[in-house]
């Protein structure tokens, strides 16, 4: 990679950045204050709202992150973020969707407990908080109860089936659901992301060091990118725009405003939203 290729890389790194910057300063002003006013809340506007504090949070980490030589963070918090946004989008979609991902919540901390457990029984000398016993003991009857009735076991009904997502689905399932532009990132993009995800040397051998900065770039940009769809969905879904008629445009702005050429193409976009 030329010196001037290198240049004009990192320069794409600074414009995700600072368009994920911006969105995130669109979503203070926009939608972080509606959010956290609310009031009556039911458990969907609750997973709603999980899901948004969480995408909120893994954001405000990508802000701190400014030096392209962290592109394996970058591209594993960007990987999180669109998960997240695939989450949000399909909780309208999934049969009794709302009821199983706060089942899964139970359901998975059960499994970690009766984990500790059985490895307490296997290890008697080992320290283990009983807090572990306690909470199998108590709630696992109620939590099975529910696992059965939400995911019933195709193979044999007595036994607990293995849930690995709340909607019962693996990723690429999922991605089918929604389509576009989940697809197109799944299949060119997201993979890339999971070479610094999991443990190995794929990406990172025989590669140039340029090749992490375009890394980072793309990570960014799929940050940003999922980052659009979970406030579009939370816009969607608390009716946001009823008090704001301009919100997508000006959430469209925010995106675009980093990328400007100078500062006539900067004035353009901003009077769209005037």
């Amino acid at each position: 990679m030329s010196g001037n290729t290198q240049s004009e890389a990192l320069q794409n790194v600074s414009k995700f950045h600072s368009s994920l910057k911006s969105l995130y300063e669109f979503d203070r002003i926009e939608v972080f204050g509606v959010i956290t006013t609310l009031l009556a809340k039911t458990d969907e506007d609750n997973c709603f709202i999980g899901t948004y504090l969480r995408t909120r949070g893994n954001i405000e980490t990508l802000l701190e992150i400014t030096n392209a030589k962290h592109f394996q963070a970058v591209a594993m918090v960007s990987r999180a973020l669109f998960e997240l946004a695939v989450d949000v989008r399909l909780m309208d979609q999934i049969p009794n969707g709302i009821e199983k991902m706060l089942a899964a919540v139970e359901v998975e901390k059960l499994r970690c407990a009766r984990k500790a457990v059985a490895f307490k029984t296997a290890n008697p000398t080992a320290d283990i908080d009983p807090i572990f016993q306690s909470f199998a003991q108590l709630q696992g009857p109620r939590i099975d109860t529910k696992h059965r009735t939400l995911w019933p076991s195709k193979k044999d009904p007595s036994k607990l089936s293995i849930v690995k997502h709340w909607t019962g689905l693996d990723l690429s399932a999922r991605i089918k659901l929604l389509k576009a532009p989940f697809e197109q990132i799944y299949e060119l993009n997201y993979p890339r992301l999971s070479w610094y995800v999991h443990p190995g040397l794929t990406g990172v051998v025989n590669v140039s060091s340029e090749t992490f900065t375009l890394v980072c770039s793309l990570a960014f940009k799929l940050a940003a990118d999922a980052y659009w769809e979970v406030l579009k969905a939370v816009i969607q879904r608390f009716k946001i725009e009823k008090a704001n008629k301009k919100i997508h445009q000006q959430m469209k702005v925010a995106q675009l405003l980093p990328f400007s050429e100078d500062s006539e193409q900067e004035q353009a976009l901003l009077r769209t939203i005037q």
